[in-house]
């Protein structure tokens, strides 16, 4: 076989890469791609957006058509999203024309016509999402899933780091799994990646016996950055500088996003302002893309609708109204700059602590450090969908044959069959099966439950985020994640775009807060401090090295004079106040306030408050990424109390009275429509896995010691406690 890549295509491939395409050579991550595949082994290729990873992909699945006279459908496309599904399907279709090749996407929007005609003539290609992939397993006759299914010889899966650890992630790993009795033995998986921490767990979740090959592009494209502080209201003043270029704006809320694009109009007077979230309906948004394809130059206001691999064309500048929630998001933004050059510039707007949280989130990036992807073996929610489904498809199926086939896949690897056998028993209770030794099949309650008006519910079942809607009236002000918001209660006070709010009213099925502006600011403690997403381990301790002032000092150039002094002063006021490495600080206040200053993220600090909330009746409790304090009512809690707890933590969590009390905590919690039908213990562990970072909290303490620092310590006055 030819060393070099290009030389095993066939000459139709090779043409049409050169005289349709204009191209003179494969760019590096599709030398190393291609030969994996066309060696047909299952593959995880890891680039950023705009890398050409797609293209790596569709190159050799496109030779092997074409050489090999693959049968209809040879190619099972699956994405998470269905604008994502059109984009591709465009792409594929364009390919298609010009070799005589045929493709389909099937999602919700999509026609009955369109999809009766495919499913009576097959196409060469079928592009859909994890939902409708569903759909076809457990509502079609088996003479057609063969038909779709028997010939597939490729399945992509596109974005896999967006969804592979969520919900639709795990029902779309346990649907491939499901899809093996209809498929060919010699089928190959292609997966296709934004840049993540541990790509080996997700080469294991494509192919659990034998991992997929990990092929990363380290051909980085150079970035250039700015660090400015200013607000969003303050962002249209840069941005005229910049009316000749095509830049794309990112916000990390729908409110921030009308309210810049409605600042551009206004102020600039600006042509081709347009703006892209999940608000606007689909046929507006679609045509925004295209159009702002289409121009010279001009702005597009998004919020992370737009990470993804949408095709937008060409960017010369990225600019971020405050740092995106992770590591991994900023790669993600930051690639869709830099494609005509090879040079990405961004600029990022940050007041505040974000001045610290930017820089973080640069040198990681310098450092190449992004977050893990935490994928469970142990699903027990989206299991109970699975053995619904699989109901629904087959009719009845033995148990030990269900369990079999199910904990095949990697989500359900760690299921032991007792816990298996213990659900069942549960489900039966509930009369949403039926078993009769040695035969499972679906009870009365299922078509109570699932049946009629909520029966396509059991399809699209689960949420794409986690995330409370908050208004004030009918205004929307932004979003809250549920490991904020579940803990809030009436007259909680929260801050959020830049603003101290009370809670009036909260609703915990519809994910919906009402709240209202709080006037006495003064006096009023916020529960939390944030903008939407919770801030991780990862970033928090990056965080906390800068403030010690353990980082290169080349990385402030870039930061103008105000936001370099403000990490100046930072730095100063943390020594002040007793911060040093290897310590987890700890304030009195002489208010009899606790600050724990962990450094460990939003969740691991909520977690560290509940536990102490367990075992003491406390008050003003808040936690944010830096820190989590209360104040102890009618008891007294000495140093030695506290240094009993907090190092006890590990063992803590693993007695069974703790995880109830965390489940009796959460009981507001909804994490999708199955999590009420689960056991107790099964719904503790799911619930506490989202809520909480269990791991981060045992790392921070198990790696440094307490040290109590003086009250009314200045790096928490004047640098912490800002909006995130």
């Amino acid at each position: 076989m030819s060393e070099y890549p290009i030389e095993l295509l066939s000459d139709r491939v090779t043409s049409f890469l050169g005289n349709k395409l204009g191209w003179s050579k494969l760019n590096p991550i599709q030398e190393k791609a291609i030969p994996l595949i066309l060696k047909n082994r299952d593959t995880l290729i890891l680039a950023p957006t705009a890398s050409g990873k797609t293209e790596a992909v569709l190159i050799p699945i496109f030779n092997e058509i074409l050489t090999k006279g693959l049968k209809p459908v040879s190619v099972l496309y699956i994405s998470p999203l269905k604008a994502l599904i059109n984009d591709i399907h465009s792409r594929i279709e364009s390919w298609g024309n010009y070799f005589t090749l045929t493709a389909t996407k099937w999602h919700g929007d999509v026609s009955k016509y369109d999809k009766d005609k495919f499913i009576k003539k097959p196409t060469d290609f079928l592009s859909t999402t994890p939902e409708s992939l569903e759909v076809i397993l457990m509502n079609r006759k088996e003479g057609e899933k063969n038909r779709i299914f028997n010939n597939i010889k490729y399945i992509v899966i596109d974005e896999i780091h967006y969804f592979a650890d969520s919900d639709r992630g795990i029902q779309l790993n346990s649907l491939l799994n499901r899809l093996k009795e209809y498929l060919p033995n010699d089928v190959v998986t292609v997966g296709l990646s934004a840049t993540v921490g541990n790509p080996e767990q997700i080469a294991s979740w494509i192919n659990p016996k034998k991992p997929a090959t990990v092929v990363i592009d380290d051909n980085r494209r150079k970035f250039q950055y700015k660090i400015l502080d200013i607000d969003e209201n303050q962002v249209t003043k840069i941005l005229s500088k910049y009316m000749d270029k095509k830049v794309l704006i990112f916000v990390n809320s729908r409110a921030t996003a009308e309210l810049v694009y409605s600042n551009l109009k206004k102020r600039l007077d600006a042509e081709n302002v347009f703006i892209h979230h999940g608000s606007i309906n689909k046929d507006t948004r679609e045509e925004n893309e295209q159009r702002f394809k289409e121009v010279p130059y001009g702005f597009m206001v998004a919020t992370n609708t737009l990470e993804l691999g949408i095709d937008i064309g060409n960017i010369d500048l990225v600019f971020h109204v405050k740092p995106p929630a992770t590591v991994s998001g900023f790669l993600q933004r930051m690639g869709r700059s830099g494609r005509r050059k090879g040079i990405q510039r961004s600029i990022i707007a940050a007041k505040d602590v974000n001045i610290f949280k930017a820089l973080a989130e640069i040198i990681l990036s310098h450092e190449s450090k992004v977050e893990d992807i935490h994928i469970s073996k142990r699903s027990m929610d989206i299991f109970f969908h699975q053995i619904l489904s699989s109901l629904f498809a087959k009719g009845r199926i033995s148990v030990n044959e269900l369990y079999k086939e199910l904990t095949q896949c990697y989500a359900f690897s760690e299921i032991k069959f007792d816990e298996y056998k213990r659900l069942l028993k549960h489900m039966e209770e509930l009369k949403l099966v039926d078993y009769y030794e040695p035969y499972l099949s679906l009870g009365y309650n299922f078509e109570k439950e699932f049946g009629r008006r909520n029966f396509m519910e059991f399809f699209a079942v689960f949420m794409p985020s986690y995330e409370y809607q908050v208004k004030h009236g009918r205004q929307e002000i932004g979003g809250l994640d549920v490991s904020f918001a579940i803990f809030l209660a009436p007259n909680d006070t929260f801050t959020l775009a830049g603003k101290l709010w009370r809670v009036k009213s909260i609703d915990h099925e519809l994910y919906h807060i009402q709240a209202e502006l709080e006037s006495n600011v003064k006096l009023a403690i916020p529960k939390w401090f944030s903008g939407g997403a919770p801030v991780n381990y990862l970033i928090s301790r990056k965080m906390h090295e800068i403030i010690l002032g353990n980082f290169d000092e080349k990385f402030l150039k870039p930061l103008d004079k105000h936001a370099r002094e403000f990490i100046e002063i930072g730095c100063s006021l943390a020594r002040q106040s007793g911060f040093s490495e290897g310590i987890i600080p700890i304030e009195k206040t002489n208010k009899g306030e606790y600050f724990i200053y962990t450094f460990a993220g939003d969740k691991a600090n909520k977690l560290l408050a509940t536990i102490f909330e367990i075992y003491y009746e406390l008050d003003n409790v808040v936690s944010n990424p830096f820190y989590c304090s209360f104040k102890v009512n009618n008891e007294d809690l000495t140093n030695e109390d506290m240094e009993d707890i907090i190092y006890d933590v590990k063992n803590i969590l693993k007695k069974p009275e703790t995880i109830h009390r965390l489940d009796d905590l959460t009981a507001e919690f909804k994490k999708n429509k199955f999590i009420k039908y689960l056991p107790s213990e099964d719904r503790a562990e799911l619930k506490n896995r989202i809520l909480f970072d269990e791991n981060a909290l045992i790392d921070v303490i198990e790696n440094n010691s307490l040290h109590f620092i003086p009250s009314e310590c200045l790096f928490r006055k004047k640098i912490l406690g800002y909006d995130l």
